[in-house]
């Protein structure tokens, strides 16, 4: 229920985006020509291909993602640029559609009326939202730090958070917040609290151990209708990564998803694509090793390529291309990567900022070493030292790794142990969920990601 929520709501703002995109084109053509014309005269496939565009920019620039204020200054900006853009591309398109070209003022009225309606069409779904749907209310069971992040994490999707009034030992909670007067002790507890607050969901929070009377309690809210989950479905539905403390094997063992593993046909598949966009971009791209090679010969003393050993699938070490961006000897001692690290020279940082300097890494792909998508390899020394300091470790060479992945566009560059952590939560949450369509997910936001780190330069 929380996970169809979400995605409702997101359907409804990009359904609000594309109906406003296609009035903003028929505005465009009443200002730009006198007349209205909708069906004729090219102006279908213009509305089709513009507001194909501009939805796709949206959700690249993360724009419906729900914890995301939609009404911020940085919103409005995010819109005005993707506009733009798609504005921009609609324009060259004269080039190679010449019945397109339908004059600039056309052009400037479209990317003028766009913005102003796509934001009032997501104000008008934000009030809509508020006025017709109840927001649903999440009830946990159980208190500490790790349910107050949960609860914080609920509130950024605007969900109704309420306490009921038992802990993990089966003893009332302490100060259930919004309800004083729930009883404190005794039998039908947890009845009333679910009587009295009508919660559509209950989380168990961790380390919860359920009595008789508890779980007879939600056995009955759950045949009447409430929806009960565990802690750490909950915190990677409404979080993107999984609960690592909160977590033991057990649930592994039980958990949904990993259904990609069981289908031959979709393995095959996504290796297909590899192999196929690999060698389209190794084309594509070639033009540009000269120059990169270039600019690195001028930039530091020493060989064009970097190679290192990395751990791969099922702990396979394969050696890993990558154009050279640091020192030669700079990186023998295998330590961290820092955010500005002093190693990397001028032309090498433009280089991960742009991340050229993984290209070389499409031949680790055509050899079967690297998927497009996939939790980063890492080194034997690094991989070493997680597996003792980090439960569940292993679990990350379940899959190939890739190019990019779902902990590189939601965690900056790590260099701890801690960073580790919360990029294998990342990581666990993608293996679990790993399709075709949350690769073309991770690769759309990838460009997002990439465009981020230009802007902050």
């Amino acid at each position: 229920m929380l996970k169809r929520q979400i995605r409702n709501t997101q359907l409804m703002l990009w359904a609000s985006d594309a109906i406003m995109v296609l009035i903003a084109v028929q505005v465009a053509v009443f200002l730009g020509t006198g007349k209205y014309y909708w069906l004729t005269r090219g102006f279908k496939s213009i509305a089709v291909v513009y507001c194909f565009f501009v939805t796709l920019l949206f959700y690249i620039t993360d724009l419906y993602n729900l914890r995301r204020d939609q009404h911020s200054d940085e919103t409005a900006a995010l819109v005005i640029l993707d506009v733009a853009i798609a504005a921009a591309f609609v324009t060259l398109s004269f080039y190679f559609y010449p019945r397109w070209s339908f004059g600039r003022s056309f052009f400037l009225a479209l990317f003028l009326a766009t913005p102003g309606l796509v934001m009032a069409g997501r104000l008008i779904c934000s009030h809509l939202r508020g006025a017709l749907a109840r927001p649903s209310t999440v009830a946990v069971i159980g208190d500490g730090p790790a349910v107050k992040e949960l609860e914080t994490i609920a509130s950024l999707h605007k969900l109704n958070i309420a306490r009921l009034p038992i802990s993990g030992n089966g003893q009332a909670a302490k100060d259930p917040p919004d309800r004083q007067d729930h009883p404190q002790n005794g039998e039908g507890i947890l009845q009333n609290a679910i009587a009295q607050l009508r919660p559509d969901i209950i989380v168990l929070g961790p380390s919860i151990t359920l009595d008789p009377v508890t779980a007879q309690s939600l056995i009955d809210a759950r045949f009447a209708g409430v929806t009960v989950l565990d802690f750490p479905t909950t915190y990677q539905m409404l979080s993107g990564k999984l609960p690592l403390d909160h977590m033991d094997g057990l649930w592994f063992l039980n958990a949904q998803g990993f259904q990609f593993f069981e289908s031959n046909i979709a393995v095959r598949v996504k290796r297909l694509l590899d192999l196929g966009l690999a060698l389209a971009l190794l084309i594509v791209t070639a033009p540009l090793t000269p120059l990169i090679a270039l600019g690195i010969k001028l930039s530091s003393k020493g060989p064009v390529f970097y190679t290192q050993e990395r751990v791969g699938l099922k702990g396979q070490i394969f050696r890993l291309f990558k154009f050279r961006t640091m020192s030669v000897g700079a990186d023998a001692a295998g330590h961290w990567t820092l955010k500005n690290d002093p190693r990397v020279f001028p032309f090498g940082r433009l280089l991960r900022l742009t991340r050229l300097d993984e290209l070389p890494q499409l031949i680790n792909v055509l050899k079967g070493d690297m998927s497009f998508v996939g939790p980063r390899p890492e080194s034997l020394v690094l991989v070493n030292l997680y597996r003792r300091a980090i439960p569940y470790y292993n679990l990350r060479s379940a899959v190939r790794p890739g190019l990019t992945g779902w902990a590189q566009i939601n965690y900056p560059y790590g260099s701890s142990v801690e960073d580790a952590v919360e990029k294998l939560k990342y990581d666990l949450h993608y293996i679990q969920h790993l399709s075709l369509l949350f690769d073309v997910q991770i690769v759309l936001k990838t460009f997002r990601t990439v465009l981020g780190r230009l802007g902050s330069q």
